[in-house]
């Protein structure tokens, strides 16, 4: 029998060639599994950012919305202020008007009392245009009607006539009275009546009483002061002396008139 043949080398082992192999095959698979995750931070990582910012914006619409909230509701308290002070002030010129009414209605002395309540007619009309000053108007209704009170219940004051007299003769005067709400010009039968939050103003009716005395030769305003009027006559009296017209200065004097009755200007007019 002939013997079986012999290989001629040895067999080769696959093992080592599998086992790279097997590594390789790991690595990529934990390459492409860090690379997904890696991805994934990204996205998620650039979506919070974006949230984040649009968090931010809305916090700080949100603030702004709550500032201009808060200036919203003080604008509407310090209107609704003002809305009542208005309607107060509305109210009482109305309650004075009622009253002014019924005590023309039974007083023999019609003339005065007509006047007096055009004058509080001519102020509650102005309520409206003095919003700032609406204070100022209640205290001067207040006090017409304290003068309304002491005409009804007692006798008229004496009347206070005006005497030429000293240098005061050798000018052309043009009389003003000074009451605690304004000024009376008596430069006609019917005075001119200033209030007194109207002196000081522009181009208003004082300042062209000074520049029509001041165009005169021998013009000067003469103040007759009442006993509360000293505030209005400060007031007066400052503006004509740094009020500079096309002619000048107006010159202005003072008379004092220690009562309340009504003044006579016929010697001056005869």
């Amino acid at each position: 029998m002939a013997r079986r043949r012999s290989d001629d080398g040895e067999a080769v082992s696959l093992f080592p060639f599998l086992s790279i192999l097997a590594c390789l095959i790991g690595v990529l698979t934990l390459m492409i599994t860090a690379l997904a995750l890696g991805q994934m931070d990204r996205e998620q990582t650039n979506d919070v950012v974006s949230r984040y910012d649009e968090f931010t914006e809305l916090e700080a619409s949100n603030e702004l919305d709550r500032n201009e909230l808060e200036n919203l509701k003080r604008l509407l308290a310090e209107a609704e202020e003002l809305r009542k002070q208005l309607a107060a002030a509305l109210d009482e010129a109305e309650t004075l008007e009622s009253e002014q009414q019924e005590m023309l209605g039974r007083s023999d002395s019609a003339s005065e009392y007509a006047k007096m309540l055009a004058e509080s007619n001519r102020l509650r009309k102005r309520l409206a245009e003095l919003g700032p000053e609406a204070e100022n108007l209640d205290k001067l209704i207040a006090e017409l009607e304290e003068e309304i009170r002491k005409r009804n219940a007692g006798p008229e004051e004496a009347v206070v006539q005006i005497r030429p007299g000293g240098s005061g003769v050798d000018i052309d005067p043009t009389f003003v009275e000074c009451t605690a709400t304004g000024l009376a010009v008596h430069e006609s039968d019917e005075p001119l009546r200033i209030l007194r939050g109207d002196i000081a103003k522009e181009e208003g009716e004082f300042r062209k009483l000074l520049e029509r005395v001041s165009a005169k030769p021998k013009g000067q305003i003469v103040f007759l002061i009442r006993p509360d009027a000293v505030g209005t006559y400060n007031t007066a009296r400052n503006v004509a002396r740094s009020h500079y017209g096309p002619n000048g200065y107006c010159r202005n004097g003072k008379l004092p008139v220690p009562t309340q009755g009504d003044i006579d200007l016929s010697i001056f007019r005869r």
